[in-house]
């Protein structure tokens, strides 16, 4: 009977652990450059002069924040030189979290964000990317801006992957 049941029970022990090992991933809703330019407050071009994660204000996640000093406002009001960003994900000595569909911002990188307020601080206004990873181009030595690092559900085909920054600055301004 022993026999039997070790029979029964290890496939199933096994596809478990499988299942319960593998790495989970998040699918969100395609964003057309439209669509991301419409929700945004804010969209800049600039380059990321600093990075930092800290524990959240809440002391239960770890939140990464990124100074980008802002080159040109695509759309918004006059951004201030330096452009305060926030999102989930990043180390605090041995702790990590890495956010799925998030694509972090690293020191010296040229990047277009679609930005609307989510705190103040200090007087001055912290923001978010609107859309995860979707509202965060890199720029290239060619004037190219490109994305990646997510997921979609569907209407993959609507996204903008590479595309010259005339063209991202147009659908921009369509949108208004």
């Amino acid at each position: 009977m022993m026999k039997k049941f070790m029979w029964i029970a290890a496939p199933f022990v096994f596809v478990l652990t499988l299942v319960l090992s593998s790495p989970a991933s998040a699918l969100m809703k395609a964003f057309t450059t439209e669509e991301l330019a419409k929700s945004s407050d804010l969209v800049i071009s600039g380059e990321v002069e600093e990075v930092s994660s800290r524990w959240s204000g809440d002391g239960k996640t770890i939140v990464t924040r990124a100074v980008v000093v802002t080159g040109e406002v695509m759309k918004g009001g006059a951004a201030q030189a330096r452009t305060i960003v926030e999102y989930p994900g990043g180390e605090v000595g041995a702790a990590g979290l890495r956010v799925l569909d998030v694509s972090p911002l690293r020191r010296g990188e040229r990047v277009v964000l679609f930005l609307r307020p989510s705190s103040l601080e200090n007087g001055g206004t912290i923001y978010a990317i609107v859309g995860k990873g979707q509202g965060k181009y890199t720029m290239d030595d060619k004037g190219v801006a490109r994305k990646g690092g997510f997921s979609v559900l569907k209407g993959e085909g609507t996204i903008d992957y590479s595309l010259s920054l005339d063209s991202l600055r147009e659908k921009i301004r369509k949108a208004e």
